[in-house]
Protein backbone atom coordinates (compact mmCIF):
# COMPACT_ATOMS: atom_id res chain seq x y z
CA UNK A 1 0.00 0.00 0.00
CA UNK A 2 1.01 3.62 -0.47
CA UNK A 3 2.30 4.65 2.95
CA UNK A 4 2.07 8.32 2.01
CA UNK A 5 -1.73 8.29 1.68
CA UNK A 6 -3.89 8.34 4.78
CA UNK A 7 -7.07 6.33 4.32
CA UNK A 8 -10.28 7.56 5.86
CA UNK A 9 -11.15 5.72 9.03
CA UNK A 10 -14.88 5.23 9.51
CA UNK A 11 -15.76 5.24 13.19
CA UNK A 12 -18.12 2.52 14.35
CA UNK A 13 -19.85 2.19 17.69
CA UNK A 14 -18.89 -1.37 18.59
CA UNK A 15 -20.57 -1.09 21.99
CA UNK A 16 -24.13 -0.61 20.69
CA UNK A 17 -26.44 -3.48 21.60
CA UNK A 18 -23.55 -5.64 22.87
CA UNK A 19 -22.98 -6.98 26.33
CA UNK A 20 -19.52 -6.74 27.87
CA UNK A 21 -18.50 -10.30 26.91
CA UNK A 22 -19.40 -9.73 23.26
CA UNK A 23 -17.59 -6.42 23.19
CA UNK A 24 -14.38 -7.78 24.72
CA UNK A 25 -14.46 -10.76 22.37
CA UNK A 26 -14.63 -8.38 19.42
CA UNK A 27 -11.59 -6.49 20.70
CA UNK A 28 -9.44 -9.58 21.34
CA UNK A 29 -6.19 -9.70 19.37
CA UNK A 30 -5.63 -12.67 17.05
CA UNK A 31 -1.96 -11.98 16.35
CA UNK A 32 0.81 -14.34 17.48
CA UNK A 33 4.43 -13.47 18.22
CA UNK A 34 6.80 -16.43 18.35
CA UNK A 35 10.54 -16.10 18.93
CA UNK A 36 13.15 -18.84 18.64
CA UNK A 37 16.31 -19.24 20.69
CA UNK A 38 18.96 -21.90 20.47
CA UNK A 39 22.72 -22.04 20.96
CA UNK A 40 24.84 -21.66 17.83
CA UNK A 41 24.37 -24.62 15.51
CA UNK A 42 21.13 -25.81 17.15
CA UNK A 43 18.99 -24.93 14.13
CA UNK A 44 16.94 -21.90 15.18
CA UNK A 45 16.50 -20.84 11.56
CA UNK A 46 15.21 -24.29 10.60
CA UNK A 47 12.71 -24.18 13.47
CA UNK A 48 11.48 -20.77 12.27
CA UNK A 49 10.91 -22.09 8.73
CA UNK A 50 9.05 -25.18 9.96
CA UNK A 51 6.87 -23.05 12.21
CA UNK A 52 6.04 -20.64 9.39
CA UNK A 53 4.99 -23.53 7.15
CA UNK A 54 2.76 -25.06 9.82
CA UNK A 55 1.11 -21.74 10.72
CA UNK A 56 0.44 -20.99 7.06
CA UNK A 57 -1.29 -24.36 6.80
CA UNK A 58 -3.51 -23.31 9.72
CA UNK A 59 -4.59 -20.12 7.94
CA UNK A 60 -2.12 -17.66 9.47
CA UNK A 61 -0.42 -14.94 7.47
CA UNK A 62 3.21 -15.36 8.56
CA UNK A 63 6.31 -13.21 8.52
CA UNK A 64 9.78 -14.44 9.50
CA UNK A 65 11.82 -11.62 11.01
CA UNK A 66 15.56 -12.31 10.74
CA UNK A 67 17.26 -10.50 13.60
CA UNK A 68 20.64 -10.67 11.82
CA UNK A 69 19.14 -8.71 8.90
CA UNK A 70 17.78 -6.07 11.28
CA UNK A 71 21.22 -5.70 12.88
CA UNK A 72 22.86 -5.39 9.46
CA UNK A 73 20.34 -2.79 8.32
CA UNK A 74 20.73 -0.77 11.52
CA UNK A 75 24.52 -0.55 11.45
CA UNK A 76 24.46 0.16 7.71
CA UNK A 77 22.06 3.06 8.35
CA UNK A 78 24.68 4.44 10.73
CA UNK A 79 27.37 4.26 8.05
CA UNK A 80 29.17 1.24 9.48
CA UNK A 81 30.34 -1.85 7.61
CA UNK A 82 28.35 -5.06 8.00
CA UNK A 83 28.93 -8.64 6.79
CA UNK A 84 27.45 -9.61 3.44
CA UNK A 85 23.74 -10.31 3.72
CA UNK A 86 23.74 -13.32 1.39
CA UNK A 87 26.12 -16.03 0.28
CA UNK A 88 28.40 -18.36 2.21
CA UNK A 89 29.42 -17.10 5.65
CA UNK A 90 32.74 -17.79 7.31
CA UNK A 91 33.77 -17.69 10.95
CA UNK A 92 34.88 -14.07 10.71
CA UNK A 93 31.46 -13.05 9.35
CA UNK A 94 29.52 -14.60 12.23
CA UNK A 95 31.99 -13.23 14.78
CA UNK A 96 31.51 -9.77 13.29
CA UNK A 97 27.74 -10.22 13.71
CA UNK A 98 28.33 -10.93 17.41
CA UNK A 99 30.36 -7.72 17.63
CA UNK A 100 27.59 -5.72 15.95
CA UNK A 101 24.86 -7.12 18.19
CA UNK A 102 26.98 -6.30 21.23
CA UNK A 103 27.62 -2.78 19.96
CA UNK A 104 23.88 -2.12 19.59
CA UNK A 105 23.15 -3.37 23.12
CA UNK A 106 26.06 -1.33 24.47
CA UNK A 107 24.83 1.71 22.55
CA UNK A 108 27.95 3.84 22.93
CA UNK A 109 28.96 3.79 19.24
CA UNK A 110 25.53 5.06 18.22
CA UNK A 111 25.19 7.71 20.95
CA UNK A 112 22.55 5.59 22.69
CA UNK A 113 22.21 4.48 26.29
CA UNK A 114 23.22 0.92 27.09
CA UNK A 115 20.10 -1.17 26.57
CA UNK A 116 20.31 -4.96 26.62
CA UNK A 117 16.90 -5.13 24.89
CA UNK A 118 17.92 -2.77 22.07
CA UNK A 119 17.85 -5.51 19.43
CA UNK A 120 14.31 -6.43 20.53
CA UNK A 121 13.36 -2.80 19.93
CA UNK A 122 14.50 -3.25 16.34
CA UNK A 123 12.24 -6.30 16.16
CA UNK A 124 9.27 -4.32 17.50
CA UNK A 125 9.95 -1.57 14.96
CA UNK A 126 9.95 -4.14 12.15
CA UNK A 127 6.69 -5.69 13.38
CA UNK A 128 5.08 -2.26 13.46
CA UNK A 129 6.24 -1.54 9.90
CA UNK A 130 5.01 -4.91 8.62
CA UNK A 131 1.61 -4.44 10.26
CA UNK A 132 1.26 -1.01 8.66
CA UNK A 133 1.60 -2.62 5.23
CA UNK A 134 -1.12 -5.17 6.07
CA UNK A 135 -3.78 -3.09 7.80
CA UNK A 136 -6.67 -1.65 5.81
CA UNK A 137 -5.68 1.72 7.29
CA UNK A 138 -2.41 3.30 8.28
CA UNK A 139 -4.13 4.14 11.55
CA UNK A 140 -3.09 0.94 13.30
CA UNK A 141 -4.75 1.65 16.63
CA UNK A 142 -6.63 -0.52 17.24
CA UNK A 143 -5.10 -3.55 15.53
CA UNK A 144 -7.57 -5.25 13.21
CA UNK A 145 -8.79 -8.16 15.29
CA UNK A 146 -9.98 -10.26 12.39
CA UNK A 147 -6.42 -10.74 11.13
CA UNK A 148 -4.75 -14.08 11.94
CA UNK A 149 -1.12 -13.01 11.74
CA UNK A 150 2.01 -14.63 13.09
CA UNK A 151 5.35 -12.86 13.41
CA UNK A 152 8.20 -15.37 13.82
CA UNK A 153 11.43 -13.94 15.23
CA UNK A 154 14.69 -15.70 14.28
CA UNK A 155 16.40 -15.45 16.74
CA UNK A 156 16.96 -13.89 20.18
CA UNK A 157 20.36 -13.88 21.94
CA UNK A 158 19.89 -12.02 25.25
CA UNK A 159 17.40 -12.50 28.15
CA UNK A 160 16.43 -8.80 28.14
CA UNK A 161 15.10 -9.22 24.60
CA UNK A 162 12.57 -11.85 25.69
CA UNK A 163 11.63 -9.78 28.75
CA UNK A 164 10.78 -6.76 26.59
CA UNK A 165 8.81 -8.76 24.02
CA UNK A 166 6.82 -10.44 26.82
CA UNK A 167 6.07 -7.08 28.39
CA UNK A 168 4.80 -5.67 25.09
CA UNK A 169 2.91 -8.67 23.68
CA UNK A 170 1.95 -10.45 26.93
CA UNK A 171 0.31 -13.87 26.40
CA UNK A 172 0.51 -13.45 22.62
CA UNK A 173 4.28 -14.02 22.87
CA UNK A 174 5.79 -17.52 22.89
CA UNK A 175 9.49 -18.34 23.14
CA UNK A 176 10.73 -21.63 21.66
CA UNK A 177 14.01 -23.13 22.87
CA UNK A 178 15.82 -25.43 20.42
CA UNK A 179 17.73 -28.22 22.17
CA UNK A 180 20.76 -29.80 20.48
CA UNK A 181 23.72 -31.70 21.90
CA UNK A 182 27.04 -29.78 21.82
CA UNK A 183 28.86 -32.35 19.66
CA UNK A 184 26.30 -32.13 16.86
CA UNK A 185 26.25 -28.31 17.06
CA UNK A 186 30.02 -28.14 16.83
CA UNK A 187 30.03 -30.49 13.83
CA UNK A 188 27.41 -28.41 12.01
CA UNK A 189 29.20 -25.12 12.62
CA UNK A 190 32.58 -26.45 11.54
CA UNK A 191 31.13 -27.93 8.34
CA UNK A 192 29.57 -24.58 7.44
CA UNK A 193 32.26 -22.16 8.61
CA UNK A 194 35.54 -24.01 8.03
CA UNK A 195 36.36 -24.49 4.32
CA UNK A 196 37.48 -27.95 3.25
CA UNK A 197 41.21 -28.23 2.75
CA UNK A 198 41.88 -25.17 4.87
CA UNK A 199 45.51 -24.93 5.90
CA UNK A 200 44.52 -23.17 9.13
CA UNK A 201 42.09 -25.78 10.41
CA UNK A 202 43.46 -25.76 13.98
CA UNK A 203 43.22 -21.97 14.22
CA UNK A 204 39.73 -21.95 12.70
CA UNK A 205 38.57 -24.71 15.06
CA UNK A 206 39.69 -22.59 18.02
CA UNK A 207 37.77 -19.63 16.58
CA UNK A 208 34.63 -21.77 16.29
CA UNK A 209 34.95 -22.87 19.92
CA UNK A 210 35.39 -19.24 21.02
CA UNK A 211 32.36 -18.26 18.93
CA UNK A 212 30.19 -20.95 20.55
CA UNK A 213 31.37 -20.07 24.06
CA UNK A 214 30.74 -16.36 23.52
CA UNK A 215 27.30 -17.12 22.08
CA UNK A 216 26.24 -19.04 25.18
CA UNK A 217 27.64 -16.73 27.85
CA UNK A 218 29.71 -13.68 26.91
CA UNK A 219 31.63 -12.09 29.77
CA UNK A 220 30.16 -8.63 29.09
CA UNK A 221 26.68 -7.89 30.43
CA UNK A 222 25.63 -6.58 27.01
CA UNK A 223 27.02 -9.66 25.23
CA UNK A 224 25.14 -12.72 24.01
CA UNK A 225 23.80 -14.87 26.85
CA UNK A 226 21.90 -17.64 25.13
CA UNK A 227 22.36 -20.12 28.00
CA UNK A 228 20.50 -17.82 30.38
CA UNK A 229 17.85 -16.87 27.83
CA UNK A 230 17.30 -20.47 26.78
CA UNK A 231 15.72 -21.71 30.02
CA UNK A 232 13.21 -18.83 29.89
CA UNK A 233 11.54 -20.56 26.93
CA UNK A 234 7.86 -21.55 26.96
CA UNK A 235 8.36 -24.63 24.80
CA UNK A 236 11.39 -26.82 24.07
CA UNK A 237 12.05 -28.90 20.95
CA UNK A 238 14.98 -31.21 20.18
CA UNK A 239 16.98 -30.83 16.96
CA UNK A 240 19.83 -33.22 17.72
CA UNK A 241 19.26 -35.44 14.69
CA UNK A 242 22.38 -35.51 12.54
CA UNK A 243 22.68 -32.89 9.82
CA UNK A 244 19.28 -32.68 8.19
CA UNK A 245 18.48 -29.29 6.66
CA UNK A 246 15.25 -30.48 5.00
CA UNK A 247 12.54 -28.62 6.94
CA UNK A 248 10.00 -31.23 5.89
CA UNK A 249 11.84 -33.97 7.78
CA UNK A 250 13.30 -33.11 11.19
CA UNK A 251 12.65 -34.20 14.74
CA UNK A 252 11.10 -30.77 15.35
CA UNK A 253 8.20 -31.01 12.91
CA UNK A 254 5.79 -32.98 15.06
CA UNK A 255 6.52 -31.08 18.31
CA UNK A 256 6.12 -27.73 16.52
CA UNK A 257 2.82 -28.90 15.00
CA UNK A 258 1.71 -29.70 18.56
CA UNK A 259 2.71 -26.22 19.71
CA UNK A 260 0.67 -24.62 16.92
CA UNK A 261 -2.35 -26.69 17.97
CA UNK A 262 -1.88 -25.38 21.52
CA UNK A 263 -1.62 -21.69 20.63
CA UNK A 264 -4.26 -21.86 17.87
CA UNK A 265 -6.69 -23.86 20.08
CA UNK A 266 -7.72 -26.06 17.16
CA UNK A 267 -7.20 -29.39 18.94
CA UNK A 268 -7.49 -30.72 22.45
CA UNK A 269 -3.90 -31.14 23.61
CA UNK A 270 -3.12 -32.60 27.02
CA UNK A 271 0.21 -32.65 28.90
CA UNK A 272 2.61 -35.54 28.61
CA UNK A 273 3.90 -37.33 31.71
CA UNK A 274 7.17 -35.38 31.28
CA UNK A 275 5.36 -32.02 31.21
CA UNK A 276 3.10 -32.84 34.16
CA UNK A 277 6.09 -34.02 36.22
CA UNK A 278 8.17 -30.94 35.43
CA UNK A 279 5.21 -28.74 36.39
CA UNK A 280 5.05 -30.58 39.74
CA UNK A 281 8.76 -29.90 40.22
CA UNK A 282 8.15 -26.24 39.41
CA UNK A 283 5.32 -26.05 41.96
CA UNK A 284 7.55 -27.65 44.62
CA UNK A 285 10.39 -25.18 44.05
CA UNK A 286 8.08 -22.25 44.89
CA UNK A 287 8.06 -23.46 48.52
CA UNK A 288 11.80 -22.99 48.93
CA UNK A 289 13.04 -20.07 51.04
CA UNK A 290 16.71 -20.67 50.13
CA UNK A 291 18.62 -17.39 49.79
CA UNK A 292 20.62 -18.72 46.83
CA UNK A 293 18.09 -20.29 44.46
CA UNK A 294 14.83 -22.21 44.28
CA UNK A 295 14.99 -25.75 42.89
CA UNK A 296 12.23 -28.33 42.59
CA UNK A 297 12.20 -32.04 41.73
CA UNK A 298 9.58 -34.70 41.00
CA UNK A 299 10.19 -38.45 41.07
CA UNK A 300 8.08 -40.53 38.65
CA UNK A 301 7.74 -44.32 38.68
CA UNK A 302 7.44 -46.68 35.70
CA UNK A 303 3.65 -46.38 35.81
CA UNK A 304 3.92 -42.61 35.21
CA UNK A 305 2.88 -41.72 38.76
CA UNK A 306 4.56 -38.91 40.69
CA UNK A 307 5.66 -40.72 43.84
CA UNK A 308 7.52 -37.86 45.54
CA UNK A 309 8.47 -34.22 45.10
CA UNK A 310 11.38 -32.33 46.58
CA UNK A 311 12.70 -28.83 47.06
CA UNK A 312 15.88 -27.30 48.38
CA UNK A 313 15.50 -26.14 51.96
CA UNK A 314 16.69 -26.69 55.53
CA UNK A 315 15.81 -30.04 57.19
CA UNK A 316 14.16 -30.24 60.58
CA UNK A 317 14.36 -32.91 63.28
CA UNK A 318 11.80 -35.66 62.92
CA UNK A 319 11.93 -35.66 59.14
CA UNK A 320 11.04 -33.29 56.35
CA UNK A 321 11.83 -29.63 55.93
CA UNK A 322 10.91 -26.44 57.74
CA UNK A 323 7.80 -24.80 56.34
CA UNK A 324 6.08 -28.08 55.41
CA UNK A 325 3.82 -28.47 58.46
CA UNK A 326 0.13 -27.64 58.51
CA UNK A 327 0.58 -25.03 61.24
CA UNK A 328 3.41 -23.07 59.68
CA UNK A 329 2.26 -19.79 61.23
CA UNK A 330 3.07 -21.03 64.75
CA UNK A 331 5.90 -23.46 64.01
CA UNK A 332 9.48 -22.59 64.81
CA UNK A 333 11.15 -21.86 61.48
CA UNK A 334 14.95 -21.97 61.51
CA UNK A 335 15.60 -21.54 57.81
CA UNK A 336 18.36 -19.10 56.87
CA UNK A 337 15.85 -16.46 55.79
CA UNK A 338 14.15 -16.41 59.20
CA UNK A 339 16.86 -17.04 61.79
CA UNK A 340 17.58 -14.21 64.20
CA UNK A 341 17.62 -10.50 63.51
CA UNK A 342 20.29 -10.76 60.80
CA UNK A 343 19.49 -13.65 58.42
CA UNK A 344 22.47 -14.91 56.43
CA UNK A 345 23.57 -17.66 54.03
CA UNK A 346 25.88 -20.17 55.68
CA UNK A 347 27.48 -21.06 52.37
CA UNK A 348 28.70 -17.52 51.70
CA UNK A 349 29.89 -17.06 55.29
CA UNK A 350 31.97 -20.24 55.14
CA UNK A 351 33.43 -19.33 51.73
CA UNK A 352 34.45 -15.95 53.12
CA UNK A 353 36.05 -17.61 56.14
CA UNK A 354 38.18 -19.76 53.80
CA UNK A 355 39.22 -16.68 51.82
CA UNK A 356 40.14 -14.82 55.04
CA UNK A 357 42.20 -17.82 56.14
CA UNK A 358 44.03 -17.90 52.80
CA UNK A 359 44.87 -14.21 53.02
CA UNK A 360 45.97 -14.60 56.64
CA UNK A 361 48.25 -17.56 55.80
CA UNK A 362 49.56 -16.01 52.58
CA UNK A 363 49.77 -12.23 53.09
CA UNK A 364 51.68 -11.93 49.81
CA UNK A 365 48.29 -12.33 48.09
CA UNK A 366 47.49 -8.78 49.25
CA UNK A 367 50.73 -6.75 49.16
CA UNK A 368 48.68 -3.55 48.96
CA UNK A 369 45.99 -3.26 51.68
CA UNK A 370 44.01 -0.80 49.56
CA UNK A 371 43.41 -3.59 47.00
CA UNK A 372 42.20 -6.18 49.49
CA UNK A 373 38.56 -6.03 48.39
CA UNK A 374 39.57 -6.43 44.76
CA UNK A 375 41.68 -9.48 45.61
CA UNK A 376 38.84 -10.99 47.65
CA UNK A 377 36.52 -10.46 44.69
CA UNK A 378 38.92 -12.30 42.37
CA UNK A 379 39.28 -15.20 44.81
CA UNK A 380 35.49 -15.44 45.08
CA UNK A 381 35.46 -15.72 41.30
CA UNK A 382 37.50 -18.92 41.50
CA UNK A 383 36.09 -22.34 42.42
CA UNK A 384 36.25 -21.32 46.08
CA UNK A 385 33.22 -19.14 45.38
CA UNK A 386 31.53 -22.20 43.88
CA UNK A 387 31.89 -24.47 46.91
CA UNK A 388 28.48 -25.88 47.79
CA UNK A 389 29.09 -28.22 50.73
CA UNK A 390 28.44 -25.56 53.38
CA UNK A 391 24.80 -24.97 52.47
CA UNK A 392 22.31 -26.01 55.17
CA UNK A 393 19.71 -26.94 52.58
CA UNK A 394 18.90 -30.45 51.47
CA UNK A 395 18.92 -30.34 47.69
CA UNK A 396 15.65 -30.93 45.84
CA UNK A 397 16.84 -34.17 44.25
CA UNK A 398 17.95 -35.60 47.61
CA UNK A 399 14.71 -34.44 49.24
CA UNK A 400 12.61 -36.24 46.60
CA UNK A 401 14.60 -39.48 46.98
CA UNK A 402 14.42 -39.38 50.79
CA UNK A 403 10.70 -38.51 50.74
CA UNK A 404 10.03 -41.53 48.53
CA UNK A 405 12.02 -43.79 50.87
CA UNK A 406 10.15 -42.48 53.95
CA UNK A 407 6.87 -43.28 52.16
CA UNK A 408 8.08 -46.80 51.41
CA UNK A 409 8.51 -46.27 47.67
CA UNK A 410 11.72 -47.39 46.00
CA UNK A 411 13.31 -44.81 43.67
CA UNK A 412 14.92 -47.62 41.66
CA UNK A 413 13.87 -47.47 38.01
CA UNK A 414 12.22 -44.05 38.46
CA UNK A 415 12.75 -40.90 36.42
CA UNK A 416 13.63 -37.62 38.07
CA UNK A 417 12.45 -34.26 36.75
CA UNK A 418 14.34 -31.31 38.18
CA UNK A 419 14.19 -27.61 37.42
CA UNK A 420 18.00 -27.27 37.48
CA UNK A 421 20.80 -29.59 36.34
CA UNK A 422 21.90 -31.70 39.35
CA UNK A 423 25.07 -30.83 41.22
CA UNK A 424 27.77 -33.47 41.71
CA UNK A 425 26.55 -34.19 45.26
CA UNK A 426 23.08 -35.01 44.03
CA UNK A 427 24.47 -36.92 41.05
CA UNK A 428 26.03 -39.60 43.25
CA UNK A 429 22.78 -39.97 45.23
CA UNK A 430 20.84 -40.28 41.97
CA UNK A 431 23.16 -43.01 40.73
CA UNK A 432 23.12 -44.84 44.09
CA UNK A 433 19.31 -44.70 44.26
CA UNK A 434 19.02 -46.58 40.96
CA UNK A 435 17.25 -43.81 39.07
CA UNK A 436 17.16 -44.40 35.31
CA UNK A 437 16.89 -40.91 33.89
CA UNK A 438 17.06 -37.22 34.83
CA UNK A 439 15.45 -34.39 32.86
CA UNK A 440 16.28 -30.75 33.62
CA UNK A 441 15.67 -27.20 32.32
CA UNK A 442 18.19 -24.78 33.80
CA UNK A 443 21.95 -25.39 33.49
CA UNK A 444 24.17 -25.40 36.59
CA UNK A 445 27.76 -24.47 35.62
CA UNK A 446 29.13 -25.37 39.07
CA UNK A 447 28.14 -29.00 38.63
CA UNK A 448 30.89 -31.56 38.09
CA UNK A 449 28.39 -34.41 37.78
CA UNK A 450 29.43 -35.78 34.40
CA UNK A 451 33.10 -34.97 34.98
CA UNK A 452 33.27 -36.92 38.24
CA UNK A 453 30.85 -39.69 37.30
CA UNK A 454 31.35 -40.25 33.58
CA UNK A 455 31.48 -43.97 34.30
CA UNK A 456 27.86 -44.00 35.42
CA UNK A 457 26.25 -40.91 33.82
CA UNK A 458 25.75 -40.04 30.16
CA UNK A 459 24.26 -36.96 28.49
CA UNK A 460 23.87 -38.62 25.08
CA UNK A 461 20.56 -40.19 24.17
CA UNK A 462 21.08 -42.66 21.35
CA UNK A 463 19.73 -45.99 20.18
CA UNK A 464 22.31 -47.83 22.29
CA UNK A 465 21.26 -46.34 25.62
CA UNK A 466 19.45 -48.71 27.97
CA UNK A 467 18.02 -47.75 31.41
CA UNK A 468 20.07 -49.16 34.32
CA UNK A 469 16.94 -50.92 35.63
CA UNK A 470 16.88 -52.87 32.35
CA UNK A 471 20.56 -53.77 32.34
CA UNK A 472 22.12 -50.51 31.15
CA UNK A 473 25.25 -49.10 32.76
CA UNK A 474 24.59 -45.34 32.70
CA UNK A 475 21.99 -42.92 34.03
CA UNK A 476 20.78 -40.54 31.32
CA UNK A 477 20.88 -36.79 32.07
CA UNK A 478 19.09 -34.90 29.29
CA UNK A 479 17.38 -31.54 28.63
CA UNK A 480 13.61 -31.40 29.06
CA UNK A 481 11.50 -30.95 25.91
CA UNK A 482 7.85 -29.93 25.64
CA UNK A 483 5.70 -27.33 27.38
CA UNK A 484 7.68 -25.49 30.06
CA UNK A 485 6.09 -24.90 33.50
CA UNK A 486 5.73 -21.16 32.83
CA UNK A 487 3.49 -21.97 29.82
CA UNK A 488 1.61 -24.87 31.41
CA UNK A 489 -1.59 -23.11 32.48
CA UNK A 490 -1.94 -21.17 29.24
CA UNK A 491 -1.39 -24.38 27.23
CA UNK A 492 -3.62 -26.80 29.10
CA UNK A 493 -6.31 -25.00 31.11
CA UNK A 494 -9.77 -25.70 29.64
CA UNK A 495 -10.93 -22.14 29.03
CA UNK A 496 -13.81 -22.86 26.61
CA UNK A 497 -16.45 -25.44 25.75
CA UNK A 498 -15.20 -28.44 23.79
CA UNK A 499 -18.59 -29.72 22.62
CA UNK A 500 -22.00 -28.78 21.37
CA UNK A 501 -24.09 -29.18 24.51
CA UNK A 502 -27.10 -30.42 22.57
CA UNK A 503 -25.50 -32.92 20.19
CA UNK A 504 -22.40 -33.79 22.20
CA UNK A 505 -20.22 -33.39 19.12
CA UNK A 506 -16.75 -31.86 19.36
CA UNK A 507 -17.05 -28.11 18.92
CA UNK A 508 -14.67 -25.41 20.18
CA UNK A 509 -16.47 -22.51 21.82
CA UNK A 510 -15.18 -19.06 22.64
CA UNK A 511 -12.97 -18.55 25.73
CA UNK A 512 -14.85 -17.95 28.94
CA UNK A 513 -14.08 -14.50 30.44
CA UNK A 514 -11.62 -14.63 33.30
CA UNK A 515 -10.38 -18.16 32.62
CA UNK A 516 -7.15 -17.03 31.00
CA UNK A 517 -5.59 -13.64 30.39
CA UNK A 518 -6.49 -12.07 27.06
CA UNK A 519 -4.61 -9.42 25.12
CA UNK A 520 -6.79 -6.77 23.52
CA UNK A 521 -6.23 -4.59 20.49
CA UNK A 522 -6.68 -1.46 22.61
CA UNK A 523 -5.09 -0.07 25.75
CA UNK A 524 -7.03 -0.12 29.01
CA UNK A 525 -8.00 3.60 28.84
CA UNK A 526 -9.56 2.85 25.45
CA UNK A 527 -11.28 -0.23 26.87
CA UNK A 528 -12.68 1.91 29.67
CA UNK A 529 -14.16 4.25 27.07
CA UNK A 530 -15.71 1.41 25.07
CA UNK A 531 -17.13 -0.40 28.09
CA UNK A 532 -18.73 2.71 29.59
CA UNK A 533 -20.36 4.11 26.45
CA UNK A 534 -24.09 4.51 27.13
CA UNK A 535 -23.73 4.16 30.90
Amino acid sequence: MDMGVKKEVIATDTSSNQNSTELLSQLKSNEKFVAVVGPAGAGSGTAAKILASILQGEGYETEIIKVSVLINDFVASKGKAAPRAAGHKNIDDVTTMQDLGDSIRKGEEYELKEDHAAVARLVIKKIKELRETKQSSVDISPVENDANRAFIIDSLRHPAEAVLLREVYKELFTLIGVVCNPEERSKRIKSKLIPRGSGKKEELTRKVEDYMSRDENAKENYGQKVAKLFYEADYFVDNSEEGNDDVTETGMNEPLQRLVSIIAHNKIVRPTTHEAAMYQAHAAQMQSACLSRQVGAALVDKNHNVVAVGLNDVPKAGGGLYGQGFNTSIERDSRCAYRGSSPFCSSNVEQNAIIDELISEFPELVPDASKKEKVIGKIRGTRIGGLIEFSRAVHAEMNAIISAAISGVSPKGCRLYVSTYPCHYCARHIVTAGIDEVQFIEPYPKSKATELHNDSITTELNTDWKPPSEGGDKVLFRPFVGVAPRFYKLAFLKDRDYKNKKTGMLNFGTPEPGMTSTVYTQSYPELEEKLTEGF
